[in-house]
């Protein structure tokens, strides 16, 4: 009979493999699926050895878990910084969505008016999003732009780095902090919500307040 933590991993690499061939077909396959699975794979040990089963379902814990680490992952591996930018942007819009969580299911609008209008702003919000994770990884991949983008195109994103920075200075200061120090600085987000004496939870909420708000502050700069 395997031991927990070892049943554990075994059911996890189902869940391993599909989160790393989700994020390859994303990133336009511009990484190997063994790749990113070598990435999430240290991971998963550390999931199945804190996996505590009243706080959720295994499989939604691992899956958030070892997409977080393969995120992490690329933007720290040199060798990828051409898709770097896309991935920074998959992960500012998974996380928009992760701080809306269920709370908006439960005032969803009864009107088709209401309902586009809110389908509108969640549309708007991840493309603010991502967005900003391009922004984020600007920098970066400047030096290294990607062989199949044109000139117009690294023309275009290096503008929208410009006008989603200057959107970023004028968020309210708790929010400009956050997404400054995530985006721009490279700061873990558990550390930020610490400093910033908040739970991780509700600097989440606070990450996708500030990503709608920039999105209007984007569509309003337009």
């Amino acid at each position: 009979m395997r031991a927990p933590e070892d049943q554990l991993i075994h059911e996890g690499l189902a869940v391993l493999h599909q989160t790393a061939r989700r994020i390859a077909r994303r990133l336009g396959r511009r990484i190997p699926v063994e790749d990113l699975i070598a990435l999430g794979h240290p991971a998963l040990i550390e999931i199945a050895r804190t996996y505590d089963p009243s706080r959720s379902t295994f499989g939604a814990y691992a899956a958030t878990k070892i997409r977080w680490a393969i995120f992490d992952g690329i933007r720290r591996e040199t060798r990828w910084r051409s898709a770097a930018a896309r991935a920074s942007a998959l992960a500012a819009s998974a996380r928009f969505a992760e701080g809306r969580g269920a709370d908006d299911d439960a005032g969803a609008p009864a009107t088709q008016e209401a309902y586009a209008a809110r389908l509108g702003g969640l549309l708007a919000g991840h493309a603010a999003a991502m967005a900003l994770g391009m922004a984020a990884a600007h920098g970066d991949v400047a030096a290294l732009p990607d062989a199949a983008d044109s000139p117009e195109e690294c023309a275009s994103r290096a503008q929208l780095a410009q006008a989603v920075r200057h959107a970023v200075r004028e968020l309210p200061e708790r929010e400009r902090a956050l997404v400054e120090r995530h985006y721009f600085d490279g700061e873990r987000f558990d550390q930020i919500a610490q400093d910033l004496g908040i739970s991780k939870s509700w600097a989440s909420r606070l990450h996708s307040q500030a990503i709608e708000r920039l999105g209007e502050l984007l569509r309003a700069a337009r």
